[in-house]
This record gives C-alpha cells, structure tokens and sequence, in this order.
C-alpha cells in the first residue's frame, strides 16, 4: 500500500462515518512519508498513525472495529501509541513502565522485520509495510462495519450509541464549572484549579463515560470532590492557621476534616466516606457538649 492509498482510505471512512455523525472523524494534518522505504518513513507513519487513533478518529475508529466483521481482539491504539513512546521520548531503563515498553517494542521488530533492533532501511521498509497493514486492515474493517449503521434494523440503535460515546468526550473546558461549584461547596480553597483539572482530565472522562445516564452528574461531582479533597490534602504539611487561610474557613469540623485527611493519606486506610462520618460525629460531639454546658449554667 502507498501513502497515497493509506490516506485515500482513511478519507473513504470519514465520509461514511459522517452520514450519521458529521464532524466526529478529523482531517489529519501530519503529513504521511512519501514512500515506506526508510527509518525515517517509519517514524513519521507512527507518528501519523498515532493521529489516527488516538486524535482524529478515536472514538468512531474504536467503536467500529469492535463491531463485524473485526470485533478486534486487540488493541492497534495500544500498539501505535507505545511505539510512539519508544520514537518520540527519553526512557529510563530504571522505570519498570520503561523496561516493558522497550521489550514490546523490541518483539514487534523482531515479528515485523525478523530482527530485535532494526539496523537497515529494508528493515525499516519492513517495519512499515508491517505497520502499514495493520492500518489497513482496522481501516477496511471500520469501513465494512459501517455497513451496520446504514442498516434499517440495527443502524438507528448503534448511530445513537455512537453519537452518545462521541458527546461523552467532554473538551477539557466543559468540567470548568462542575470543578468551579465543587471547590466552592469546599470553602473555595486556593488552589490551581487549571491544573487540577489538566492532571485529572482522563480520569474525570473515564468517570463520566462509565456513569450510568441518570447517575452522571452526581459520579463526576463526587469524582471531583475526591480529587479536590486529595489537593487539599497534599498541602498539609502547612500550618493549621495557614490551612485555615487557604480553605477560607474557621469551624472545628473543618480543622478535624483537614486533620483526618492527613491522618487518612498517612495510614492508607480511612476512606472518605468513613472521614465525613467521623467528621459529622465530631461536629454532634461538639453541639452536644454546647448543649450541656448550657443546661450546666442553667
């Protein structure tokens, strides 16, 4: 296969998809190489096929190969997307993560091009024709099950089920608001939310997709809150009066629930559902101690 037709065959699955959901498959703007035939060619086909799956058309892509003719047994993102850790960073053979993406990479050279380490550029056009085909084959497999959406039966219930999983890919500042009303019913502490939010992103999309319909709002709340509360937890080491600064608030409940937390994260047992109880019983504690103190003057 050429670039050309690699190219001509993603558009070819960006037009069927977009009868049912416009929009939902991207152009790509990485060009492909001009031929398959080098170490070069390799790199900007991962790079490009990176793209593909993991930016362009990441959801139609994955929803249509699990569905006939391919109902793929394995993963071409996952595959793509180590190969393009091991090309594009710095690893650290120390790291246990490192370690096993330098042995998958090293098998998939071994299964595409017959060597370990590829050494020569019919290695590499190897690699790429390998590469390549695997491609091709997730691509041909998407277009056929298109197929399905155009059916009269089936089509209407896999369409919605596709556009909803599109839909459920919130852009990043679409959370803005929910992390915004959380921090608020927190005391407002000062943190960087923007950060907050770009550290947990995947995190709170995964929540949100998994979530049934009528339970989204309140699993993303909660999500958020526990990561909020985690933050908070991380700047512990500061003094109470400082705390109490940075989370705007003075009652004892909110000093025992900043105790409890760090005592929570030192120990790693206390969950916190179990911190709120011991928090709510602090705060009855104290009301019936005012209480009494009262009936005592009395």
């Amino acid at each position: 296969m050429t670039p050309i037709e690699l190219s001509n065959l993603y558009q070819s699955l960006r037009n069927r998809v977009s009868i049912h959901c416009p929009n939902s498959c991207a152009e790509i703007s990485l060009w492909l190489p001009s031929n398959f035939g080098d170490e070069l060619a390799f790199y900007r086909s991962i790079i490009w096929g990176y793209a593909l799956v993991n930016e362009a058309a990441k959801i139609p892509l994955a929803f249509l190969t699990n569905l006939p003719p391919l109902r793929a047994n394995k993963s071409l993102r996952n595959e793509i997307s180590t190969l393009r850790t091991y090309v594009a960073h710095n690893l650290d053979m120390s790291k246990k993560r490192d370690q096993k993406t330098y042995a998958f990479v090293h098998r998939w050279f071994k299964e595409a091009c017959g060597r370990g380490t590829p050494s020569s550029d019919v290695h590499y056009a190897n690699c790429c024709d390998y590469l390549v085909g695997g491609i091709r084959e997730v691509l041909n497999g998407a277009i056929e099950a298109c197929d399905l959406l155009d059916d009269p039966e089936d089509g209407p219930r896999l369409v919605a089920d596709l556009k909803s999983r599109i839909d459920l890919v919130w852009e990043a500042h679409r959370f803005d608001p929910i992390v915004d009303k959380c921090a608020a019913r927190l005391g407002n502490p000062g943190l960087d939310l923007l950060a907050i939010r770009s550290r947990h992103l995947e995190g709170w999309r995964s929540a949100l997709a998994q979530a049934a319909e009528n339970e989204r709002e309140r699993v993303l709340e909660q999500r958020i809150e526990a990561d909020l509360l985690s933050a908070i937890g991380d700047t512990l080491p500061r003094t109470i009066r400082e705390n109490l600064q940075r989370v705007a608030a003075s009652t004892d409940a909110t000093v025992a629930a900043l105790l409890l937390l760090r005592e929570a994260r030192r120990i790693g047992t206390m969950t916190l559902p179990q911190i709120i109880e011991r928090v709510s019983s602090l705060d009855r504690d104290t009301a019936e101690a005012g209480a009494e103190s009262v009936d005592d003057r009395i």
